[in-house]
């Protein structure tokens, strides 16, 4: 989905100053007080507003010092870590140098070796390394490693079992997955199967969404008719083949929770069976075309991350952690969005 482009008035209303104040700011007309121009600046930045280098640093309070960055994403061929990816390199290029850019490389969900690889690799090159990946044992012996030699890791989006970690930023992903089943709750009046779609079991974000969900329809008597978890592998091409199979194999199927990537393959598939107006589809975002399915109701509700605070937070954590002992843990939990085709 396209983000919505930050004008002055938004800032200003975020900052709680005139419209004027921000343009002085901004545009470096005339001064204004320290503690204005620091405030005015906080706001654009964390509504993503593209500063000057020296704006972003004295919006974060920090110094000037350049800050190494390397990100590990899953494949950008996904419309979902593409438009992360993009959101990540706004918010870290002003804390590099003109000679060093954030460092970003992207792996398919399976890869494994590879990302182990990739974690060596940028613990010798950056300072701070932001992954996402599956908490696998061999993963999370290389970010063991890597914060053994002083670099700092954070997990994105999903967690790891691994105490050295430095932080997590991503979603509570217990009230995700229960606001999932309050709207199946809801929404869903049949006696139908309801399904669920992750992309990959060890992905802990998603597991914590799935058992939250089950949880929670379970306490309003509905637990009884969640299937098991099919696997997608973040995959558009897998997830519309699971989802074919699903409803060819539960003709009554009556809804499905999708906290994973390769949605684009659910509505394609529900979409093929013309099913999109009877199965009940709940799934995270941003989705490629999302708003285009949320319109025409493939997609009932859309709990959607917020990429560029998102973003903006990461970037935060980063420079935070800059500035404080190794063993500070930083839990940055993000908002989501509710969107159904009334509120885009």
């Amino acid at each position: 989905m396209s983000a919505k482009k930050v004008t002055m008035k938004d800032i200003a209303r975020d900052a709680r100053v005139g419209i004027a104040t921000v343009d002085r700011v901004l545009n470096k007309r005339t001064p204004v007080k320290e503690s204005t121009e620091r405030k005015v600046l906080e706001s654009a930045r964390r509504l993503g507003f593209a500063l000057e280098q020296s704006q972003y640093r004295l919006a974060a309070g920090q110094s000037a010092i350049p800050l190494r960055m390397g990100f590990i994403l899953l494949q950008e061929s996904h419309s979902f870590y593409h438009q992360l990816a993009q959101a990540l390199e706004q918010a870290a290029l002003p804390w590099h140098s003109p000679a060093q850019a954030p460092v970003f490389l992207h792996y398919d969900i399976n890869a494994i070796d590879d990302m182990v690889a990739a974690i060596a690799r940028l613990s010798e090159e950056v300072d701070a390394i932001g992954i996402v990946a599956l908490d696998n044992p061999l993963i999370r012996h290389a970010v063991a490693q890597a914060v053994d030699k002083g670099v700092r890791v954070f997990t994105l989006f999903s967690d790891m079992s691994i105490p050295q970690r430095t932080g997590y930023i991503g979603l509570d992903n217990q009230k995700a997955g229960r606001t999932a089943g309050w709207a199946v709750d809801r929404l869903c009046h049949g006696s139908g199967e309801i399904g669920i779609i992750v992309g990959d079991n060890r992905f802990i974000c998603q597991e914590s969404c799935e058992i939250s969900f089950r949880s929670y329809l379970r306490e309003h008597g509905k637990g009884d008719r969640v299937l098991e978890p099919i696997r997608s592998h973040e995959r558009a091409d897998i997830a519309r083949r699971v989802t074919e199979e699903m409803l060819q194999r539960y003709p009554d199927l009556e809804a499905i929770y999708a906290p994973c990537g390769g949605v684009e393959g659910i509505i394609a598939a529900l979409h093929a069976h013309q099913r999109q107006h009877q199965v009940t589809l709940i799934c995270h975002g941003p989705v490629d075309h999302g708003e285009l399915a949320l319109i025409d109701g493939t997609i009932d509700l859309m709990l959607a991350h917020r990429l560029a605070e998102f973003a903006s937070a990461t970037v935060d954590a980063f420079v935070q952690c800059a500035h404080q002992p190794q063993a500070t843990f930083i839990n940055a939990l993000q908002p989501f969005d509710l969107l159904t085709k009334e509120n885009l």
